[in-house]
This record gives structure tokens, C-alpha cells and sequence, in this order.
């Protein structure tokens, strides 16, 4: 029966009905196998569709699997019911496994190894395809080991970080051949994530099997550039050239270098009546190295932008800074310069002595006539002459 699970909110109570497993039977799974197991009956039985295609399609493996799934049934049904259980706990890929559903029929006719292994890319064109015209199922035979290895480092990487599942893959060269198979639709490019060329190779068949061939070649080149990251912003030369011979009439390299209005252009007059096209192929280093330059110079000015943001924000905060230090300033309050108090009574000496008494009221004037004084030095203090009026006068010479 389904359990009733109440789980309090913040702002009400939920009500969760919980369903329990229903684990499988080791009766039942020799029901279904033993009169239908050749057709992965029992397989389907167990939630395992993948098996049970491949039984189906190759009659248990030729009765081998049949017969194995018999002798083994109860650890069958045991590890199936643990999976059912725990569905969020990684599938334990097994090489033998991988071979027995890549050597079966269904892995040539539907790619179920692919499957299996979690590339259902692979799987699906595997389908249409027949295992990409039974080259790649062929390939797969002998690096087998090699995408199990890999499956199993991809699940691991997801159980220590939950980002690491959700991360874009690397591009495998061996993948990106296989789909050069048929380079003349532009695989091997939608593979990569070259969309723009993909659509261009699918609809002049590899730029007029050119292009197909030159990607045979520079291939390492293009795998390592759709693996960068981030991807460089920047055009490259082997690419325009590809786009411009012997198709470039059509302006298909204007519209990869950013220049549409030129592309339209080419487009509706054939390269110009020829004549551009024939251009292009000398001058286009000077058009893809100005391209770039522009590229690098928008990337500098967007830099720049943002440093200056930065400066000015920091500047700001500085500028609030002095002002909130300027006012506790003005706000604090005045003291006055005190005499000094280490002056012997007995001892006269001439100094300069504030005046105590008949200055104070000047002292106030003096304060209030200079208002804009800051503080707290406020207005000078007036200061007695140390030149006595009975001093003898110095006569002067002419």
C-alpha cells in the first residue's frame, strides 16, 4: 500500500504518497524466460529493455544468453531488484556486457552498446544508419574497451562533483572520423558544433567534395578547437579558404567572416561575375587578418569599459569616504591650544605667552569674523611683544 508522508513548509503542509518498490521475482522471471526468454521476454520483465531488444534481435544471442540467463537467474533478479530500489545509484558498466550487446545483432542495427554507455547520439544515428554503414560498428569492436573506460571516469566524476554530469563532453577524434564517413552532409561539423558549416557541407555536399576532403587532413585541428574553452572569438584562414574554393560564388566565406551584405551580394551575382571570387582567393589572408584585428580591437574597448566601470565605482566609495570623514570632522568638538606647564616660576626668559585676559574678548571677535576657518585649529590666539617700550632706539644710518 502507498505511504502517506506530511512534510511541513514555511508556508503549509504537503502530503507526499510515497510508493514501495515491488521487487521482482525469481518465479516469475523463469516463467517468462522459459518459454520466451530466446525473445529477452524475462529481460523486459526485469526493466531492462536495452538486454531485451538485444535478445530479440539476435534470439538470446543465439540461445547462448538464453541459456546463460537460466543458469544464472537468481543473481540476475537480485542485482535488477537492487537497481529498481536505488535508481539514482550510477549503472556498474561492465565491458563483457558492452561486447555481448555491441556483437549482437541490435548493436549494428540499433546501436544498443551506445545506448548502454550513455552516448544516445551515437545510438540514434546508429539506428538510421546501420551502425553508420556497419563502419563504425566495426571500429567500435576494437575501441570498445576505450568508451567503456570513458563511461566509467564520467560517472565517477559525477559522483564526486554533480556539475561534472551536466558539463559539455570532449570531442573524441576516433568520433569525429567515424562521422566523416559522411563529411559530404556535414557530420563530422554538427559533431563539432560547427553548425554554420554543417548546413554548408549538407547542402553542396561537402563544398563540391572538396571540403570534405580537406577535412580529412586538418581534422586534429578542428577537434582541438571545438574542445577549447572558452572558443576563440577569432576567424581562421584554412576555413575561409574552404568556404571560398571552389564554391565561394555563393559568398559562403563573406557570411563566415561577418560581412553579410557582401555575402548577399555574391550571393545574387555569382561572386560578382567572377571576378570577386577570383579576388577573394588572393586577398583573402588581408581579409581574415582585418577581421581579426576589428575582433581584438572591440575585445580591448569592452576591457577597457569595464576597467573604467571598476575605477569609477571604486572612486565613488573613496569619494563617500572623504565625505563621511569630512563630516565627523566639522562634528567634532573644538579645543583650544592649551600654555605649557613646564615653565619654572622663577625663570623669565623672553617667550612668546598667550595672553590670558585683555585678549580673550579680541580673541571672540577675531573667532567670529572668521567663521570659514577650519576647525580645530580655529583663529590664531593673540600674542604679547617681547620688545620693551624703554628699549634704547637704534639710529639709522643714511
Amino acid at each position: 500500500m502507498p505511504t502517506h508522508v506530511t512534510v511541513d513548509t514555511p508556508n503549509a503542509s504537503t502530503t507526499v504518497v510515497i510508493r514501495p518498490h515491488i521487487r521482482k521475482s525469481v518465479s516469475d522471471a523463469y516463467l517468462c524466460a522459459f518459454p520466451l526468454g530466446f525473445i529477452g521476454l524475462h529481460r523486459f520483465y526485469l526493466g531492462q529493455p536495452i538486454w531485451g531488444l538485444a535478445y530479440f534481435f539476435s534470439l538470446g544471442f543465439f540461445g547462448l544468453g538464453w541459456l546463460h540467463d537460466l543458469l544464472f537467474m537468481p543473481k540476475i533478479v537480485e542485482r535488477a531488484n537492487r537497481r529498481l530500489a536505488n535508481p539514482q545509484n550510477p549503472i556498474e558498466y561492465s565491458l563483457l556486457e558492452a561486447y555481448a550487446l555491441c556483437l549482437s545483432p541490435g548493436g549494428i542495427v540499433f546501436g544498443l552498446h551506445q545506448f548502454y554507455l550513455g552516448r544516445k547520439g551515437f545510438g540514434i544515428g546508429y539506428c538510421f544508419s546501420l551502425g553508420f554503414v556497419g563502419v563504425g560498428w566495426l571500429v567500435d569492436i576494437f575501441r570498445l574497451p576505450m568508451l567503456v573506460a570513458e563511461a566509467r571516469q564520467r560517472q565517477q566524476g559525477s559522483e564526486v562533483s554533480p556539475q561534472v554530469a551536466h558539463k559539455k563532453p570532449q570531442k573524441r577524434i576516433d568520433d569525429a572520423y567515424i562521422l566523416w564517413i559522411f563529411g559530404a552532409l556535414g557530420a563530422h561539423h554538427f559533431y563539432l558544433g560547427n553548425i554554420g558549416f554543417g548546413f554548408a557541407y549538407f547542402f553542396t555536399l561537402g563544398m563540391g567534395g572538396i571540403g570534405w576532403l580537406v577535412d580529412f587532413f586538418r581534422m586534429p585541428v578542428l577537434v582541438k578547437r571545438a574542445n577549447a574553452d572558452p572558443k576563440s572569438p577569432y576567424k581562421h584562414l584554412d576555413s575561409a579558404y574552404v568556404l571560398t574554393f571552389p564554391l565561394g560564388f555563393l559568398g559562403l566565406q563573406h557570411f563566415y567572416l561577418g560581412k553579410h551584405g557582401l555575402g548577399v551580394a555574391y550571393l545574387l551575382t555569382l561572386g560578382l561575375a567572377g571576378i570577386g571570387f577570383l579576388a577573394d582567393l588572393i586577398r583573402m589572408p588581408s581579409l581574415v587578418r582585418e577581421i581579426n584585428q576589428s575582433i581584438q580591437s572591440e575585445r580591448m574597448l569592452a576591457v577597457a569599459i569595464e576597467a573604467e566601470s571598476g575605477f569609477a565605482g571604486n572612486n565613488n566609495n573613496s569619494n563617500s569616504n572623504i565625505s563621511s570623514h569630512n563630516y565627523n570632522a566639522a562634528t567634532a568638538s573644538y579645543q583650544s591650544p592649551q600654555p605649557p606647564t613646564d615653565i619654572s616660576v622663577g625663570r623669565s626668559k623672553p617667550s612668546l605667552l598667550p595672553e590670558s585676559n585683555a585678549n580673550n574678548t579680541s580673541n571672540a571677535a577675531a573667532a567670529s569674523l572668521q567663521p570659514d576657518i577650519p576647525r580645530p585649529y580655529g583663529p590664531p590666539p593673540a600674542y604679547q611683544s617681547i620688545v620693551s617700550e624703554s628699549a634704547p632706539q637704534i639710529p639709522q644710518t643714511k
